[in-house]
């Protein structure tokens, strides 16, 4: 992974952990119905839009490490895909090292898998 890649992950694996604190917030006041507001995810670390989710579709995208939510066209296509596009947010997967990179770093996912 060139230096760039490994930037850009590392970007976006910030805002997946202050979500995670969003997350713990959202779960102790609801249902995973109701809708939260969550950051965006992608890689530009100036980006303040938030993305709607309920809690069921943000554990939804955290099964996986190397899957992201961001606002629709804040994917970069040379380093990820976008799976899934919902009214309001896209899921990305990062590709490639950066995927194994996302993965390694990820707090859900046991460390050294």
């Amino acid at each position: 992974m060139d230096a760039r890649e490994l930037r850009l992950a590392q970007n976006e694996t910030i805002f997946r952990e202050i979500n995670e604190r969003v997350r713990d917030v959202a779960r102790s006041h609801g249902t995973d119905s109701h809708v939260y507001s969550f950051f965006c995810e992608c890689a530009n670390t100036d980006c303040t839009l938030q993305v709607e989710l309920t809690t069921a579709d943000y554990e939804r995208v955290r099964a996986d490490g190397a899957r992201f939510f961001i606002f629709p066209g804040h994917e970069l296509p040379e380093v990820e895909s976008i799976v899934e596009q919902h009214d309001g947010w896209s899921l990305i997967e990062k590709k490639g090292d950066a995927a194994e990179y996302a993965r390694d770093v990820d707090p859900r996912e046991p460390q050294g898998t």
